[in-house]
């Protein structure tokens, strides 16, 4: 039954709390008057026989109560004499009281029992405030820290929060030694202190660590934490949190190489509007690609005048490299795309990022590594195509540059060096000379029976003489050597490391081909031939360029003198060469 209407006072009832103290309570009643809380004693019928002053709250909510509970539990303690505890709660949802019951059955009273009750309201609401703070304190953790330990005396994980970490999960930490998974820690050489957040005597916050993940890979993390110490001041571990910051740091990395990046950029462009030096050009362009590719094997390479490629940067760049680099520009390159081009020499991986004029590779970026080596990252790629663009610029800035000047330094008819040039180049070469002491020879050339070739045949067949009489020249002629127009049909070449002996067998050898040449020409009658005056150059400090000139002009109108068509040697009486020579 409900206690809303069994629940009822006795007619003999009675508050023990109003009677004299002079009459003698009994057992029951005494507890009832002398306890600290609601105290009333009841009978099976739900009658309540005795209570104190402070039950009066507590009994007319009993009375309002339709919940059968703590009616039946009254009964059975009554009718079986039972001792029980029960938790009673009443008012509104604002204002709620709760009180802890005690059932206790009375020995000598037949069907009756002493309830007793204890205001816990404050304990409860503290103890529910605990706990919703402790889970609010859990939720925040979780949520700004996704991974919270706790290590034990030894260092070994003790307790490790659901998400785990680094790629273990809770269960795999729980119990590992938690120094092993410091790169740092393992890599520290005896003697010296690594930072070890799982075993500090001190704080540490937001210390960065640098760990190994379940996979082997790189894993950064920040951490905090603090040591623990028992009541005796013993450390008994640490506690602390720390947050994955991985990505961050490989966020920063990309920022940091991008900004490297920009720089190299910075530099190249910067060569290119002020730097007039081409090589000097392209070993900033190499330099700031060694710096920006972490590469101690760069080479760089163009296309001169000549279609002819020309390194103009390497570093660490082995002699097999340049050969398989060039038998690709002579073979593939020719028909080359924008592409990064892989290629396997050996031991070696190059990396070839042509450089385009239009359609045409005018140029190359080459980065080298080991066979083992990794793959082009695409940040490299990135970085290497970029480089070849502006260095694809560059080269179309560098060739008018040098367009112009070989245009200042060249016979616009024959091609070959002017006065000018032959004369500048020429003294530098004596200035070389005069330190290494080595034989050289000037020829001062005049070509015989030009003016009737104009006469005869007029101005255009006499231009195409001149060229044909300047490519002979060239391709007589060694590296190093030089050869010159010096006006009308005279030129000059200088002939580098030579003997007397080998400067007379060279121009006897070039008169039989001057009149080859004008055989297969048909001029004839008179023939082409050549007259020529030698001057030696033994890098006396006294020798100099016009010097020379004037005893090889000197020879040379000896030769003339005597019937053109041979060579005289300045200074040697008796070297002179024949007209059928």
């Amino acid at each position: 039954m409900g206690l809303l209407s069994s629940f009822k006072i006795g007619s003999d009832a009675k508050n023990v709390s109003s009677l004299p103290m002079g009459i003698l309570l009994s057992e029951g009643e005494h507890m009832v008057a002398n306890f600290p809380g609601p105290a009333f004693i009841i009978n099976s019928d739900l009658a309540v026989v005795t209570a104190n002053e402070q039950s009066g709250e507590l009994i007319e909510a009993l009375k309002k109560n339709n919940d059968g509970k703590v009616a039946r539990a009254i009964q059975d303690c009554c009718l079986d004499r039972t001792l029980s505890h029960h938790s009673f709660s009443f008012g509104e949802e604002d204002n709620v009281t709760v009180f802890d019951l005690t059932l206790l059955p009375l020995a000598n009273r037949d069907h009756q029992a002493l309830v007793t009750g204890k205001d816990v309201t404050m304990q409860r609401n503290l103890t529910n405030a605990l706990v919703a703070s402790r889970q609010l304190f859990k939720d925040l953790v979780t949520c700004t820290a996704e991974f919270v330990w706790e290590t034990d005396a030894r260092g070994y994980f003790r307790y490790v929060s659901p998400r785990g970490a680094i790629g273990y999960t809770a269960s795999e930490l729980d119990g590992r030694l938690a120094r092993k998974l410091i790169i740092e820690h393992r890599e520290q050489q005896s003697g010296e202190e690594a930072l070890n957040p799982f075993e500090c005597r001190d704080p540490v916050e937001n210390e960065i660590l640098w760990l190994e993940d379940r996979t082997g890979a790189l894993a950064c993390m920040r951490i905090s934490s603090i040591p623990v110490y028992d009541e005796e001041n013993n450390w008994v571990g640490c506690r602390g949190a720390g947050h994955d910051i991985t990505g961050e740091m490989a966020q920063k990395t990309r920022l940091e190489k991008m900004a490297e990046e920009e720089k190299v950029f910075a530099s190249i462009i910067d060569a290119i509007r002020h730097e007039i030096d081409t090589k000097k050009l392209f070993e900033i362009a190499g330099e700031g690609a060694c710096q920006a590719l972490n590469s101690t094997r760069i080479l760089l390479a163009r296309k001169d005048f000549n279609n002819r490629f020309e390194v103009m940067f390497k570093a660490g760049v082995h002699d097999g490299v340049e050969k398989c680099l060039l038998n690709w520009v002579r073979s593939d390159g020719l028909q080359v795309s924008d592409n990064i081009v892989e290629l396997i020499d050996g031991d070696w991986r190059l990396f070839v990022a042509p450089i385009l004029f239009g359609e045409d590779l005018d140029g190359v970026i080459v980065l080298i590594r080991r066979i083992e080596a990794t793959e082009l990252e695409s940040g490299e790629a990135r970085l290497l195509k970029l480089l070849s663009e502006h260095l694809g610029v560059a080269l179309i800035q560098i060739k008018a540059r040098e367009k112009l000047e070989l245009l200042s330094r060249t016979d616009e008819l024959s091609g070959l060096l002017n006065r000018r040039a032959f004369h500048d180049d020429v003294a530098k070469r004596l200035r070389h000379n005069q330190r290494i002491k080595n034989s050289c020879s000037l020829f001062y050339i005049d070509l015989d029976n030009f003016k009737p070739v104009n006469d005869r045949f007029g101005h255009e067949k006499g231009d195409e003489v001149l060229k044909g009489i300047s490519k002979l020249l060239t391709e007589n002629t060694r590296v190093g050597d030089m050869v010159s127009r010096l006006g009308g049909d005279e030129f000059a070449m200088w002939l580098e490391d030579i003997s007397l002996e080998e400067a007379v067998e060279k121009a006897t050898e070039m008169q039989v081909l001057c009149r080859k040449m004008s055989e297969e020409m048909e001029v004839l009658d008179p023939s082409l031939s050549f007259s020529i005056g030698i001057a030696f150059a033994t890098g006396e400090e006294t020798e100099n360029l016009d010097g020379l000139l004037a005893l090889a002009d000197a020879a040379m109108y000896e030769v003339k003198a005597k019937g053109k068509g041979t060579f005289s040697v300045a200074g040697q009486s008796g070297k002179t060469g024949t007209e059928d020579a």
